[in-house]
């Protein structure tokens, strides 16, 4: 499988139709509307990389308690973040933001660690790379694009016919 990580990617869209549907809205409606077209999409890749986590390690669908702290499933610390200005999304593995997030497990299970010793030799082993995220990435791209555009439509349709 491959090894590459994804850093960006530009859809394009029937911009006259949509923009047709946007007259028709403030900019606060509108804004709301791609926002939410844009996360319906992101959310296809997102799902997918759950289900192949799932998949590899069975027990990130379950939530986890230590020393009596409870952690969420590990499936859940993959993030999509939709940009303020509407202008993307983002998904990713690395989760800074939130106490006690054990996001950062997922890196090494997608990208897999090098052998390496302590000062004293002790060996501290290797992980195998998984590559679970770009798989996800690579095999459901295409359809999300495909949705974004129907998507952008459904969603300001939707908040057309809810001002009405």
């Amino acid at each position: 499988m491959s090894n590459e990580i994804i850093s960006g990617h530009r859809v394009s869209v029937d911009v006259e139709q949509v923009n047709r549907l946007l007259t028709q809205l403030n900019d606060k409606d509108a804004k709301k509307a791609i926002k939410s077209a844009i996360r319906k999409s992101a959310l296809i890749i997102r799902k997918e990389a759950q289900n192949r986590l799932v998949s590899l390690i069975p027990n990130a669908n379950k939530s986890v308690t230590k020393k009596g702290t409870t952690y969420k499933p590990l499936k859940n610390d993959i993030n999509l973040a939709v940009y303020r200005d509407a202008g993307g999304a983002r998904i990713d593995l690395l989760n800074k933001r939130k106490k006690g997030a054990r996001a950062y497990v997922l890196r090494f299970i997608e990208l897999g660690t090098v052998e390496r010793a302590t000062k004293k030799g002790a060996n501290r082993g290797t992980m195998k790379a998984y590559n679970f995220f770009s798989d996800a990435v690579n095999a459901k791209k295409k359809e999300a694009e495909d949705a974004l555009q129907q998507n952008i439509l459904d969603s300001i349709n939707k908040v057309i016919n809810k001002n009405k």
